[in-house]
């Protein structure tokens, strides 16, 4: 199985997996469930983690949190094997129980802090256990809309925070977006995730890839080659403006017909850098990602059908291949 990457930075915020083996079951009752949240809790102690969110299925649990200091594979690997050892002594099993390492996504601060939360909580509900995601007993919803004793580290305050004037404002706030969640499911938060790794703008991923450079581990790991191989927007701009000859600012303006430079750099900056849609729909005239979308889709057709476009486009790519 290929090694996921890894990235441990100090106020990194992550949203994480961890699976069974085979999709096999890691809890089998309330003993194993209350051992697993006491390792929890003692783990978000030691390493001063901020829990934003947190549920515990059959077969996998998720963890939205924030790292004050760069311990999260640390403090994972404590979690999880703590976990393993003990339930494998108490169930008089051996092997591993957790498929592979767990997976991490680095998270852009100030963004989807909302949308993972509920990401999180409708678990249950998308898994047909619960009707009212506070009902699941083993997870963090319930502190959200009800109170009660939370553990010191459920940081569930910092995401109500600002979205009412009141606590009972901002709880029932976030119990209508969960609600809207169930009644008309949104897509994945995950849907436009860089290298399995990464969330956030453009910019975001760019910021990353630059501070990676130099502590990536080997090209053995995907994640760490694609990041590698990243070109940035501006180099995908420049190479589509000198081959179409037009000044770059033509590429950021929206209302122009037949502007075939704009829309081949967005085909090109979908393809080549994965940037999300919503973020290159900004970029390129401030327009929304379903447009972004059915362009690079329209430019596609064209490449199979028109050869003055896709001669273009082969000589866009051969510039930044170079």
């Amino acid at each position: 199985m290929a090694r996921p990457l890894r990235i441990d930075v100090g106020d990194g915020l992550y949203h994480v997996t961890s699976r069974g083996l085979e999709r096999r079951e890691v809890v089998a009752d309330g003993v194993d469930r209350e051992k697993w949240l006491d390792l929890l809790d003692r783990v978000a102690r030691r390493c001063r983690w901020r829990v934003f969110a947190w549920v515990l299925m059959g077969n996998h649990y998720h963890l939205f949190l924030r790292t004050p200091d760069p311990n999260l594979s640390a403090g994972m690997h404590d979690l999880n094997s703590g976990y393993v050892s003990w339930h494998n002594r108490r169930h008089g099993r051996c092997g591993p129980l957790l498929q592979g390492r767990f997976q991490a996504i680095l998270v852009e601060n100030g963004r989807h802090e909302w949308e993972l939360s509920r990401y999180v909580h409708l678990n249950p509900v998308r898994a047909g256990l619960v009707k009212d995601p506070a009902a699941h007993r083993w997870g963090s919803c319930r502190f959200y809309l009800h109170g009660g004793k939370a553990p010191e580290w459920l940081a569930w305050e910092e995401v109500l925070a600002g979205h009412g004037r009141t606590l009972r404002a901002a709880r029932a706030a976030y119990a209508r977006f969960l609600a809207e969640g169930v009644a008309l499911p949104p897509r994945s938060p995950f849907g436009e995730v860089v290298a399995s790794t990464l969330l956030g703008s453009e910019g975001f991923v760019e910021r990353m890839r630059r501070w990676l450079e130099g502590r990536l581990p080997d090209r053995e790991v995907p994640a760490a080659r694609e990041l590698r191989g990243r070109l940035s927007l501006d180099e995908v701009d420049v190479a589509v403006a000198e081959t179409f000859g037009v000044p770059v600012k033509t590429l950021h303006v929206r209302g122009h017909w037949h502007n075939e430079a704009r829309e081949v750099a967005m085909y090109l900056a979908r393809r080549l850098t994965g940037g999300p849609v919503a973020g290159l729909g900004t970029r390129y005239g401030g327009v929304r990602g379903q447009t972004v979308s059915a362009t690079v889709s329209r430019i596609a057709r064209r490449l199979r059908t028109d050869a003055r476009i896709a001669k273009a486009a082969l000589a866009c790519e051969r510039r930044l291949t170079k």
